[in-house]
């Protein structure tokens, strides 16, 4: 029997298919070689996938994530596209790159030609951003960002008809630091490359005191363009010092405000407390009374003996001790013409146009009686001043304490008390003659107390229907200022 050496078909198969698989894996593994020059799959460098890239595609493609596409900025409604550049970004290619490098060249080649044959890459490491920017340059590009979008709050402002204040308005303004972190990020990242700024509330600053000069002043001017008079206004903020000076130093006639030093000077000369008639010649003093004869007894007080002009001596001398150079009393009440009696020269009345025409025997300025009461004020509140530091042994807050409740009963529902609520503490001195009606005093309102001194001078006759409602606005403009939020509308001014 003749054997058959002719290969079968299932021969002819088996090496058809190893012939295929050899071709299949010299093809693969040369196509496997050729991509050894690239990076592998699955290599990321700064979260961008590189595999199969040469260096020269991967920089490209990694320029074009980071430094090519501009990050967005949101402020609120608005968005601003951003260069890195402008923010000074740069990336450090040679150091990802080399490090891309070395993942490629660590790669066990028979394991890695295995992973290429099933489609399951050997595990790399992925290659970290390395790049940096620079934050001034991006506070910068905020700083420009800010000039278009921040809104400035609005101050605060006066409102004439009712002499009293609104609110400012809050703006808003780019919290640069809060922001930092979020841009940052963005800058860091291959996508979704957008930040929300960080937008604060910039609230209105509290009202200036110079606010409230400005009303006045506005306010006054009427006044003085018709009746070629003068107002002069002293205001102090007791709690900061703040003042209001308009035409304060201008010299005016002390009227019946000069009893406050008077009362003061019986004070500092009683070496006991007052008697029974002392204690009402200081009330009938402080408090209004249609005479003066209770002023020019306690000047006799002061010296002990009937000699009312060595007492008003006595009390100018103590004036120019505390420094008030500009206030002074030389003849008591009502004493007419006295010869051979001169006027003090006094910085005041010594100025140059000197528009008032002062009483030639008792001067003081707004300013020069502000600063009695607020001495009196720190006195009675025990908290020194130049009161207690001159007459440390003399003047005692108790005292002090009993002026300021003696004013206190001074009422007159006009003047400075017309300007405030009615339950509001007013201790106030006020006077008028013919060319001049005047007010000082302290207000305590709920929002701090503050001294008001207030002069209106007319030449020859200043009447009373323009003097009375203009004294009172300054009052109730001053009392709205200092208790902001709380104003009070005097209705029957507005009526």
């Amino acid at each position: 029997m003749r054997r058959n050496t002719t290969p079968g078909l299932g021969q002819w198969l088996t090496v058809s298919l190893m012939v295929a698989a050899a071709i299949f894996l010299i093809v693969k593994l040369y196509q496997y070689a050729g991509s050894r020059s690239y990076f592998p799959t699955g290599l990321t460098i700064a979260a961008v996938d590189v595999g199969g890239m040469t260096p020269e595609e991967a920089s490209e493609v990694i320029t074009n994530r980071y430094i090519n596409a501009p990050i967005g900025l949101y402020h609120q409604e608005n968005s601003f596209e951003v260069s890195p550049t402008e923010a000074e970004f740069t990336l450090d290619l040679n150091v990802m790159l080399n490090e891309a490098d070395y993942q490629r060249s660590q790669q066990d080649f028979w394991a890695g030609f295995w992973g290429f044959l099933w489609g399951r890459p050997v595990e790399v490491q992925p290659v970290p951003l390395s790049a940096t920017h620079n934050r001034e340059a991006l506070a910068d590009v905020l700083d420009r960002i800010s000039v278009i979008v921040d809104q400035p709050p609005q101050p605060p402002q006066p409102i004439p008809d009712s002499l009293s204040f609104q609110y400012g308005v809050s703006g808003t303004t780019i919290n640069k630091e809060a922001s930092f972190a979020d841009i940052e990020a963005a800058l860091y990242r291959p996508s979704n490359r957008e930040a929300r700024l960080v937008v604060e509330p910039v609230l209105p600053e509290r009202p200036s005191i110079n606010l409230l000069a400005r009303l006045l002043t506005n306010h006054l001017q009427e006044f003085e363009q018709q009746t070629g008079g003068i107002a002069s206004i002293f205001i102090l903020d007791l709690q900061t010092g703040e003042e209001i000076a308009i035409n304060a130093s201008v010299p005016m006639s002390g009227m019946d405000l000069m009893k406050v030093p008077i009362v003061l000077k019986t004070y500092e000369m009683l070496d006991r407390a007052p008697t029974l008639r002392q204690r009402q010649l200081i009330s009938d003093t402080l408090v209004m009374r249609p005479d003066h004869v209770s002023a020019n007894e306690l000047l006799n007080v002061i010296v002990g003996q009937e000699d009312p002009f060595l007492g008003a001596q006595l009390v100018s001398e103590s004036l120019q001790q505390l420094g008030l150079q500009n206030t002074f009393i030389i003849a008591p009440y009502d004493s007419g013409t006295v010869s051979g009696l001169r006027t003090p020269a006094t910085p005041a009345n010594s100025a140059e146009n000197v528009l008032t025409r002062p009483d030639p025997y008792m001067q003081t300025t707004a300013e020069d009686m502000g600063l009695l009461l607020a001495a009196i004020y720190y006195c009675a509140k025990g908290q020194g001043g130049v009161l207690l530091a001159i007459y440390p042994d003399l003047v005692t807050p108790a005292e002090c304490q009993s002026i300021l409740e003696y004013m206190l009963q001074n009422k007159t529902a006009s003047l400075l008390e017309a300007g405030v609520p009615p339950d509001t503490a007013v201790a106030h001195r006020h006077g008028w003659i013919s060319d001049t009606h005047g007010d000082a005093g302290i207000i305590f309102s709920p929002a701090g107390d503050y001294v008001l001194v207030e002069f209106l001078y007319k030449p020859d006759w200043l009447e009373w229907v323009i003097s009375s409602p203009l004294l009172a606005d300054i009052s109730l403009a001053t009392y709205n200022f200092f208790n902001f939020d709380n104003p009070f509308f005097n209705n029957s001014r507005l009526n």
